[in-house]
């Protein structure tokens, strides 16, 4: 009995059928995956233009005591010169 064309048809459709099953569930586990790995690539892109605009401030703090002193040593020259300036101008026209 077990050997009948019935039998044999039998089992392969349980076995196709559990097959099928089984597929299902690992589809649906896969589509998960998906979005979980989609939801992932979103955060990284976020958190690597925050990183960027972070590391844009930071440059920024970093040149500006630079700037402050490049200001300052501006200011004086100014001041050095228009001395100097002033004196050259007091000295030749008196």
């Amino acid at each position: 009995m077990q050997n009948t064309p019935d039998y044999k048809r039998v089992l392969c459709e349980e076995r196709h059928e559990r097959i099928e099953t089984r597929l299902g569930k690992h589809g649906e586990q896969i589509d998960s995956l998906e979005k979980c790995t989609i939801k992932l690539t979103e955060m990284v892109d976020r958190y690597d233009q925050l990183a960027q605009r972070q590391e844009a401030r930071i440059a920024a703090l970093e040149r500006k005591p630079g700037l402050v002193l490049e200001r300052a040593l501006g200011y004086a020259l100014s001041v050095v010169l228009g001395a100097l300036a002033s004196a050259l101008a007091g000295y030749f026209l008196h």
